[in-house]
């Protein structure tokens, strides 16, 4: 096993190739080269060295200005509740902030996004629709049953150090179906890469349904031909 020991002066993803000289204990020197080593934006995420007690204190104090030089930036992500809180725990689980934050609410209008989501045509009928409303001038329209739609938005802080001396912040506001991702940091280099970051969880997200799909296809088969060989021995006996 060989350990590469890196002490980045600017936090930039890179690659570069390794030489290595060692000689074995009878004193003769070898020299080799390793293939290519990579190191992607999220291999320089490191957890902020303090005791987790203090993580909600340095995250409200860094989110509210303490932090000079700060830049912000904002994602908007379509996916459902689960998929966002299974990415998390695995893209970014060591930098969860464990506890509560006391930050300001989410001005995003995540009842409106669950109203669309609510009252989304279902595909395989005219103009999108099925049922539940009437058609005028190719637009469907419901008729109001004064039905209040219930929106639970779920917060989750993330807090990275980023070497030498630099931080991220996310903040996330899940709700069933969107997502809003603030980003917050004193190197405004960094959120040039937050765009491939989040792109590449909706690539694992697409990846996931399409696997749970197969998976639900193969189920529906395997029960259809369990049936059917039922129904044969039934019919032989």
């Amino acid at each position: 096993k060989l350990l590469l020991k890196l002490q980045p002066i600017s936090p930039v993803p890179t690659s570069f190739g390794v030489n290595i000289a060692f000689n074995d204990c009878a004193g003769h020197m070898y020299f080799g080269q390793l293939d290519t080593f990579n190191a992607a934006f999220q291999d320089m995420f490191l957890p902020v060295r303090l005791p987790l007690a203090f993580w909600p204190h340095l995250f409200e104090s860094l989110w509210t200005g303490s932090m000079p030089q700060s830049c912000w930036s904002v994602k908007v992500m379509d996916l459902e509740r689960e998929v966002v809180q299974l990415l998390i725990r695995s893209q970014l689980g060591p930098f969860v902030v464990p506890s509560e934050v006391r930050l300001e609410e989410e001005d995003f209008d995540f009842e409106q996004e669950e109203w669309f989501a609510c009252w989304r045509p279902p595909p395989g009928s005219a103009g999108g629709g099925g049922g539940g409303g009437d058609f005028l001038g190719g637009a469907e329209v419901f008729e109001d049953d004064e039905e209040e739609v219930v929106v639970r938005v779920e917060t989750v802080c993330v807090m990275v150090f980023i070497p030498p001396s630099y931080h991220l912040l996310m903040r996330f506001a899940i709700s069933s179906h969107s997502t809003i991702v603030r980003i917050l940091t004193d190197r405004f280099q960094l959120l040039s890469y937050m765009d491939a970051f989040f792109l590449a969880w909706s690539h694992e997200a697409a990846e996931a349904a399409a696997a749970a799909a197969a998976q639900a296809v193969a189920a529906a088969v395997a029960e259809a031909a369990a049936e059917a060989a039922d129904g044969l021995a039934l019919g032989l006996a």
